[in-house]
């Protein structure tokens, strides 16, 4: 496991990172897409895709719904680093730290950073809990689907395969707004438009 304090890493090779969002207070769509437009606009952050959002059964005490989904990002930031800013994102947008499991108003979770594992009392990554979670595997398969989890060496669609998609709920598209949706496992969504 690496284990180190710097926050710098070399300009010419950025590594490539996975950044799980998610939301289930005040308006979660509205905030997830606000907050991807935060990412994008972050120094040192270089969003490249985004998955759909889906709707998810919560993880937890009694709670409403999520909205998750999972992006992937070039970053000139350590690992220690982009955890700082997307903690910083998460307090401009309300998160409170109350109840573990809790709800929340936004939740950015760093799951991967290259192929990096890192172990340390503030970060552990890849994210501990990311191979047996359909709410995560389901949104990153969408946009990385051949991305190798460093520590079991499967892919990531082989980890969602395993887990399934009990639970998620996909928007048919980003335009239909939040009541109009079909399975996961529905692959017959809508063709793009031109």
């Amino acid at each position: 496991m690496v284990e180190c304090t710097d926050l710098s890493i070399s300009p010419s090779d950025p590594p490539l990172v996975a950044i799980a969002l998610g939301s289930n207070l005040g308006q979660p769509l509205l905030q997830l897409r606000s907050a991807l437009q935060v990412l994008a606009q972050t120094p040192g952050i270089s969003v490249l895709a985004c998955s759909p959002w889906y709707r998810t059964a919560p993880v937890g005490p009694p709670q409403p719904d999520y909205w998750n989904g999972c992006l992937l990002a070039q970053v000139q930031l350590s690992p220690w680093a982009l955890l700082k800013r997307l903690q910083a994102i998460e307090a401009q947008f309300g998160r409170q730290r109350q109840e573990h499991w809790g709800a929340r108003t936004l939740d950015l979770d760093l799951l991967l950073y290259g192929d990096r594992s890192i172990r340390t009392p503030d970060l552990t990554v890849p994210h501990p809990r990311l191979a047996e979670r359909p709410f995560v595997l389901v949104p990153l398969a969408a946009i990385a689907p051949q991305w190798r989890h460093p520590l079991l060496g499967e892919t990531i669609q082989t980890l969602r395969e395993r887990v399934g998609d009990a639970g998620i709920i996909a928007v048919l598209s980003d335009d239909a707004g939040e009541t109009t949706f079909a399975t996961a496992a529905d692959r017959r969504l809508p063709e793009p438009r031109q």
